[in-house]
C-alpha cells in the first residue's frame, strides 16, 4: 500500500519550496527595496485609496498633460509629488487592490500610506506564482524540472526583490500563469470553458496594464496555431470588450482628458534598443540565471518547434517582448518590466539543466560555470576573494576541480554516474544556497 508521502509527494515538494521562497519573500520586505526605490508603488496606492474613498481616482503623475495640476511635497520624506484628478496613468484594477489594503490597514490619507502594508498583496502574488511556476513546469515536463524552474524561481534574488514592489506586473504575471494553465487543460481536453475562462482572465488583465493586451494575443496566436479560426474571433471579441472598458472608465470621468493621457502614454516609441535590456537589464544587479537563460531559449526552440509546450513556452517571452518594444518601453526602461520573462526562461533553463543533468559533459559544464558559478561567486565571495592576497589563486584551484571532474569523466571515463550525479545535485544546492544569501545579506547602495 502506498504510503502518503508517495501518493502526495508532487504536493509536499511544491509546499516545500513555496514556503521557501515565501520566508525569502517576506524577509525585510518592506525594507528592500527601499522606500521610494519607485514611487510608482505609492502611485497605484493612492489611485486605489481615492476611488475607493472619494469614487474618483487620485494620484501623483508628472505626464506633460498634467502640467496644470497643483504640486505637494510629503514633508516626512521631502519628495514632490504633483497630484492629479482624475488620475489615468494605468488602469484601476491594480490599484484598486493595493488601495484596500492601505485602508484596512489604516491609513486615512496619502501620507499615511506605508510600505508595510502596500506591499503585502504584492507579497501574497509573488508566492502564488512559485505554486504557478511549479504547477505549470510540472504539467509542461515533469517533476524533476518542475522542481528545478521553482527553486531557481523562488530563490533568484532579483526575482524575490522585484516581486515584493507594489507594482501592477506582479499581478499581470499571475494571470498569465493562471492564463496558460487554463489553456493547456482546454488544449488537452477539447473543454471550451477553460478556454473562455482563460480569455476573460486575458481580457481582465488589460484593466491592470496596458501591456497585458499581449495576453489575449497570445490566445488568438495559440488558436490560430490550432487552425480553431473561430474561437480566434471569440477571444478577441472578448479581448475588445474587456479593453474597452478601459476606455469607458475614462469616459466616465473626462474623456478628453484620458485621450491625451493615452495619447501620451503611446507615443513612447523612440528606438528598438529595449532588446539590449532584455540579457544585461537594470536591475538591482546583472542577473547571471537569465542572462544565461536567454541563452538556453534558442535551442530550446530547437528542439520541437511544432511542439505545444514549446509554444506555451515561448511564445509568451516573444509576444511580450514585442508588445514592450512597440509600446516604447525603451524609452524609459523600468526594472519591474522584466517580472513576466522569469517565470518562462526559467522554465526554458530548468529544461536545459535537466538535459544536462541527465547527461553531464565539461563542455557544457563550463558554459554553466562561467554563467551562473562566476555570477554567484562575484556576488558572494568577491570581498573575501579581494582581500586575500590568495584569493584569485583559490578561486583557479576550485574552478579547476569543479569543471575537472566532469572532464575527467569525459576524457578518462573516471567517476561513475552515481557519483557524477550527486556531484551535479551538490553544485546546484550550493547555487541556490549563494542565492539565499544574497537575499539575507544584500545591502542597497543605488
Amino acid at each position: 500500500m502506498p504510503s502518503f508521502l508517495t501518493v502526495h509527494k508532487h504536493w509536499l515538494i511544491g509546499a516545500i519550496i513555496t514556503f521557501l521562497g515565501a520566508f525569502l519573500r517576506i524577509y525585510n520586505y518592506d525594507s528592500l527595496p527601499p522606500d521610494n526605490w519607485t514611487s510608482d508603488e505609492y502611485a497605484f496606492a493612492w489611485s486605489g485609496m481615492s476611488l475607493l474613498q472619494t469614487g474618483i481616482p487620485t494620484s501623483w503623475s508628472w505626464l506633460s498633460p498634467t502640467d496644470n495640476f497643483p504640486t505637494v511635497v510629503w514633508e516626512a520624506k521631502n519628495i514632490r509629488y504633483r497630484l492629479v484628478t482624475p488620475w489615468f496613468d494605468h488602469p484601476p484594477l491594480f490599484g484598486l487592490l493595493v488601495g484596500l489594503f492601505a485602508l484596512l490597514g489604516g491609513a486615512k490619507t496619502f501620507f499615511d500610506c506605508s510600505l508595510t502594508i502596500i506591499r503585502v498583496p504584492s507579497l501574497f502574488l509573488g508566492i502564488a506564482s512559485i505554486v504557478l511556476v511549479y504547477l505549470l513546469a510540472l504539467k509542461l515536463s515533469n517533476l524533476s524540472i518542475a522542481i528545478i524552474a521553482s527553486l531557481i524561481y523562488a530563490t533568484n534574488p532579483n526575482t524575490v526583490f522585484l516581486s515584493r514592489l507594489a507594482i501592477s506586473e506582479n499581478l499581470m504575471i499571475v494571470f498569465c500563469l493562471f492564463i496558460i494553465l487554463l489553456y493547456w487543460q482546454y488544449y488537452q481536453t477539447k473543454q471550451k470553458k477553460y478556454l473562455y475562462i482563460a480569455a476573460c482572465l486575458a481580457g481582465l488583465a488589460c484593466l491592470v496594464k496596458v501591456t497585458a493586451i499581449y495576453l489575449v494575443v497570445l490566445l488568438i496566436v495559440l488558436l490560430i496555431y490550432e487552425k480553431q479560426g473561430r474561437e480566434a474571433i471569440y477571444v478577441t471579441a472578448i479581448g475588445a470588450f474587456f479593453f474597452s472598458l478601459y476606455f469607458l472608465y475614462g469616459a466616465i470621468y473626462d474623456y478628453d482628458f484620458f485621450r491625451k493621457i493615452f495619447q501620451e502614454q503611446s507615443l513612447r516609441f523612440e528606438d528598438f534598443n529595449f532588446v539590449k535590456y532584455l540579457t544585461t537589464p537594470t536591475v538591482f544587479f546583472e542577473d547571471g540565471w537569465l542572462i544565461f537563460s536567454w541563452l538556453t531559449l534558442l535551442p530550446f526552440l530547437r528542439k520541437n518547434p511544432a511542439s505545444p509546450q514549446v509554444r506555451l513556452l515561448a511564445l509568451p517571452v516573444i509576444l511580450y517582448t514585442l508588445i514592450l518594444v512597440a509600446t516604447g518601453a525603451q524609452s524609459h526602461f523600468f526594472t519591474w518590466y522584466m517580472i513576466p520573462f522569469y517565470p518562462f526562461m526559467f522554465i526554458i533553463l530548468a529544461i536545459f539543466l535537466d538535459d544536462f543533468c541527465q547527461e553531464t559533459d565539461g563542455l557544457t559544464a563550463s558554459i554553466i560555470f562561467i554563467f551562473l558559478g562566476v555570477w554567484s561567486i562575484h556576488l558572494n565571495l568577491t570581498a573575501w576573494i579581494l582581500a586575500s592576497p590568495y584569493g584569485r589563486y583559490y578561486f583557479m584551484i576550485g574552478t579547476a576541480a569543479i569543471l575537472g571532474v566532469f572532464y575527467l569523466k569525459d576524457i578518462f571515463g573516471l567517476f561513475k554516474k552515481f557519483w557524477i550525479d550527486r556531484f551535479t545535485f551538490l553544485l546546484f544546492l550550493a547555487l541556490l544556497a549563494a542565492n539565499i544569501n544574497v537575499v539575507l545579506t544584500y545591502k542597497f547602495s543605488g
